[in-house]
This record gives structure tokens, C-alpha cells and sequence, in this order.
């Protein structure tokens, strides 16, 4: 077993997951007050990703404040740290409607262990337009020397 050191260890297997099902995927999206670390989009569905290897608590606040944008909101853990997280907060998770994906290390396979529910607080849509055009907007910012 190869265990995940950094959280963007996590990001190739679950953008890996969501580009098989069809989704396209940007990385580093804002939502509100933070940054999702992966927001999968297909056909004007909007899922939003947090990438943790601890600090469950701090997980569960930032995918409630996706959920103000995107339609479904997940936690990616790696398995060996998903079973305590299960024990502390599965009622939380589904209470919130927030979904969990887990990581293999051995194989780097997601799989879903809990399904997230459509966003009840969801206020605007996050597009995969407007994230591209905040890209170029932010990208012409930027001077070289």
C-alpha cells in the first residue's frame, strides 16, 4: 500500500473518474469564499470536489459553501483514512447531502461510498463559460518581465 502524502496526489484519480464518466474538469475553481479543489461539469450539471487527507471538519465546511454553487458536492479521502472519517461523520455527510469518495492507494480506483444529494442551498450556477472566462481575464492580468 503507497499511502497519499499531498492532497493533489488525490486530484489525478478523481479527475481520472469524472473524465470516464463524460464530465469535463477544471481545477482550482472559486465558490464563494474558497477554491474547489475539482469541479466536474456535464450537461448543466455542476459537481464540485474537496480533495482532504485529514481535517474532516474543515472539509464538510468548505463543500457547504460549494454547495451555494454547484449542484452536487463531494469529499475525496483515500481509504485508509476514510473509515475513521465514517465513524465521526457519515450522519453529518448525509444529513448535508454531501457525497464521499474514496482512494485506493494501492490502485488509485474512486470509488463512491456515499451518494451526494442535489444542493438545497445552491444560489447561482458555476458554468464551465464562466470559469473559463475568469481564467482569461485572470491570465491577461498577469505581466511578464
Amino acid at each position: 500500500m503507497i499511502p497519499f502524502y499531498r492532497e493533489f496526489e488525490l486530484l489525478k484519480p478523481v479527475s481520472d473518474y469524472f473524465t470516464a464518466q463524460g464530465y469535463t474538469v477544471a481545477y482550482e475553481v472559486t465558490i464563494g469564499f474558497c477554491r474547489a479543489d475539482l469541479v466536474a461539469f456535464k450537461d448543466n450539471v455542476t459537481t464540485a470536489v474537496e480533495l482532504k487527507l485529514h481535517d474532516w471538519k474543515k472539509a464538510v465546511v468548505q463543500a457547504k459553501n460549494y454547495q451555494l454553487g454547484a449542484d452536487y458536492v463531494y469529499l475525496a479521502f483515500p481509504l485508509f483514512n476514510a473509515y475513521s472519517l465514517l465513524r465521526k461523520a457519515e450522519s453529518i455527510l448525509r444529513k448535508e447531502g454531501i457525497g464521499l469518495l474514496v482512494a485506493n492507494e494501492d490502485t488509485c480506483e474512486i470509488r463512491p461510498i456515499i451518494e451526494a444529494a442535489p444542493s438545497q442551498r445552491k444560489l447561482s450556477a458555476i458554468t464551465l463559460r464562466e470559469v473559463h472566462h475568469q481564467r482569461r481575464k485572470n491570465h491577461r492580468k498577469m505581466r511578464f518581465y
